[in-house]
């Protein structure tokens, strides 16, 4: 066999297919093989690899194991007299291969050699010819001289700006997303070192393929196009602060400790310089809102302070008011949900400000030393209940007038709803049509995701995806709003995707089939005739958790204070024990507990022998009221939030309910849950009790 192409693939199933397309004309008439790695890719590549290239050998890995260790994963299968390093975002002539096959024939000294690479604008893709990041080499790129005096001979050494793009040249090294070598070079010296996970391998190869005594050559004399970082786009990490990192160990490895400490000092400090800029860029996007916010707070309260300057005369007194009033605002906002993910709702703003007036007027009722009048208050929040929910008004207003662009991360952030459709079928093409023409409510389709892959694209949006990585799906695509067809998925299909993603910071809507049909109680908003109802559980809010959580814990320690000697004796005395088991909790775990048991095996009744799961409530595996208390080799079903001693379904009365009942209150107890809803069905516990 004359070659075989080895190719490692992450998400970029449209750039793959290009690829391989190219690649097919560029093999044609050459005997070959075509290896592609996938790196635990969710977007479908590996269905598309499968359907349509049914003659390619693809080796799939459960998880990414990085550029390194899956081209050896390649090498060690591959069966040709030369192998082919090539990116999945890459197009090759037609002439490629030929060329290069031809060019080792002519020269029996080249181990390796890499073509020229464009950009996709056509100018020259710099890292297809490199040296070796010596101190003289390295300091003058990470100095920026390279750049500014890329025709210098002293300055432009690391990528050869000054030698001429089309003039053949021996180099230190070529770009690993086109790497031609011999196949005897790889049985020599052998395959990469996997201690570089993503970028720097390529460059560890041809110091070793050097230093082994093969020369290595750049070939202009044929081309490929590299969309440059497309994999790297929906990386997890950190891309430079990675390319830093592999070039310490490149360093570290091939040089001597004088240089290596030379230039791990720069390094270094470019580690920590993109790492704060890195910080501050989050911090600045996280807590922008807030900020503004809390500046419209202190601006109302100083704007008060000049209409009545005679309420306030004390400079200790106003500054001790801002700070109150900051708490207070700040911590009801994040109580109603406002920082979480819906930082622009003008109506929770105006709720956190109503909100904030009554808890104010209260407190300066039972503090007197507070002092700050009555209408003093009025008029602080007077402006607060205007400018904050106004502000956000505003913006979204002059947005969808388009007189705010777009460019940067954080007004994209802000301002548009990143949204992936869930679903394939009518309603999400009709979604789909209905948000391309009504752009001013501020939607940024991504694509849409599907249980089983039907179609490739739905009016021009790609498939992102199978629904079972839709976790990563959101996160490689920042995304931060799903909309569910319920052609596609029923309830129970929604609840499960829910629980799924409960951890992201993402909206989830539903467009019914029905009108009377509503999963969740929220706000809906319209596209014409599509109405878009937000799904909305109160259970998952962090203030519910946390006074939830605070509720379990006072009720089962006094309750079991209080109740244990009683309980205990009366078991004792009428011949129980206590016995371990097994129960299932949320997200697919399980935990031990203690029940109470006859010694003849029987139940105690009115659930009586739960009582010792109290204890478990106190250290959070299972709560007071919650969902259906399952044992484990039990028929298995997923549970939605923690069990509970009792729970809604448990107190409505002497039948057994079905599992479809089990559900319904389930998904009512979800939506509608508060303290007080607790407290009610535990007191209708007891008196069943």
């Amino acid at each position: 066999m004359d070659v075989s192409v080895i190719i490692i693939s992450y998400n970029v199933k449209e750039f793959l297919q290009q690829a391989l397309l190219s690649l097919e004309k560029a093999l044609q008439g050459i005997e070959s093989e075509i290896i592609i790695i996938d790196n635990a890719s969710v977007d479908g590549s590996k269905r598309i690899v499968k359907s349509e290239f049914p003659d390619i050998k693809l080796i799939e890995n459960e998880e990414n194991v990085g550029f390194a260790r899956a081209c050896n994963q390649g090498l060690e299968t591959a069966k040709g007299d030369y192998f082919l390093l090539l990116n999945p975002d890459t197009l090759l002539q037609e002439d490629t291969i030929t060329t290069m096959i031809e060019f080792f024939e002519n020269h029996p000294e080249a181990g390796a050699a890499g073509c020229k690479i464009l950009n996709a604008d056509g100018s020259l893709q710099k890292a297809c010819r490199r040296s070796f990041p010596r101190p003289s080499v390295a300091i003058p790129k990470m100095l920026g001289l390279s750049r500014l005096f890329p025709r210098n001979k002293l300055f432009g050494k690391y990528n050869l700006t000054y030698k001429d793009p089309d003039e053949l040249t021996e180099v230190d090294a070529v770009s690993g997303s086109f790497l031609m070598l011999k196949r005897e070079v790889y049985e020599r010296i052998g395959g990469l070192d996997e201690d570089f996970f993503m970028y720097g391998e390529d460059l560890d190869f041809c110091y070793r393929i050097n230093d082994a005594g093969w020369k290595i050559y750049y070939v202009p004399d044929t081309q490929i196009v590299h969309y440059k970082g497309e994999s790297a786009k929906l990386a997890s990490f950190d891309n430079l602060i990675v390319f830093y990192k592999a070039m310490g160990i490149f360093v570290n490895k091939h040089f001597s400790k004088g240089a290596y400490f030379f230039i791990d000092i720069f390094l270094k400090l470019g580690i920590v310089m993109r790492g704060f800029l890195s910080l501050i860029s989050r911090t600045v996007r996280k807590y922008f809102i807030p900020f503004i916010d809390a500046l419209v707070v202190v601006l109302s309260i100083l704007v008060t302070h000049k209409l009545e300057s005679n309420v306030i005369t004390s400079t200790q007194t106003l500054v001790s008011m801002i700070l109150f009033y900051l708490l207070l605002w700040l911590g009801v906002g994040y109580t109603v949900g406002l920082y979480d993910k819906r930082v622009l709702s003008y109506s929770r703003a105006s709720v956190a400000a109503i909100i904030g007036l009554i808890i104010s007027l209260l407190a300066n009722n039972v503090f007197d030393e507070m002092i700050y009048s009555p209408k003093y208050i009025n008029y602080c929040f007077l402006f607060i209940g205007l400018l904050i929910p106004g502000w956000r008004i505003a913006l979204l207003v002059l947005q969808r007038r388009k007189f705010i662009p777009l460019k940067s991360k954080l007004m994209r952030s802000l301002l548009l709803r990143r949204t992936i459709l869930i679903g394939s079928g009518e309603e999400t093409r009709r979604i789909a049509k209905k948000m391309q023409t009504h752009i001013e409510h501020g939607f940024e389709i991504l694509g849409f995701v599907d249980k089983d892959y039907n179609v490739d694209k739905i009016n021009g949006f790609p498939f992102l995806g199978d629904i079972e990585n839709l976790n990563e799906i959101v996160r490689i695509h920042k995304a931060t709003e799903l909309i569910f067809t319920t052609d596609r998925f029923n309830n129970e299909d929604i609840l499960d995707i829910l629980d799924q993603v409960r951890k992201e910071r993402v909206e989830a809507r539903i467009v019914p089939r029905n009108l009377d049909f509503i999963l969740g109680k929220s706000s809906v908003e319209k596209i014409e005739d599509i109405p878009l109802i937000e799904v909305d559980y109160n259970i998952f809010y962090f203030s519910n958790q946390f006074f939830k959580r605070i509720f379990d814990i006072i009720v089962s320690l006094v309750g079991g204070i209080v109740f244990s000697p009683f309980v205990f004796l009366y078991v004792l005395f009428t011949g129980g024990k206590i016995k371990r088991q097994k129960f299932l909790t949320w997200q697919d775990k399980d935990f031990c507990g203690y029940v109470f048991e006859r010694e003849n095996g029987e139940k105690y009744r009115k659930n009586l022998h739960r009582f010792p799961l109290i204890w478990s409530v106190f250290k959070g595996d299972m709560s007071m009221v919650g969902s259906e208390l399952l044992t484990v080799g039990k028929k298995k079903r997923k549970l939605h939030y923690k069990p509970g001693i009792t729970g809604l379904f448990q107190v409505q009365g002497n039948h057994e309910p079905d599992e479809v009942d089990k559900q319904n209150y389930e998904h009512y107890y979800m939506r509608n849950y508060s303290l007080f809803l607790d407290i009610e069905i535990l007191l209708k516990a007891l008196l069943r009790i």
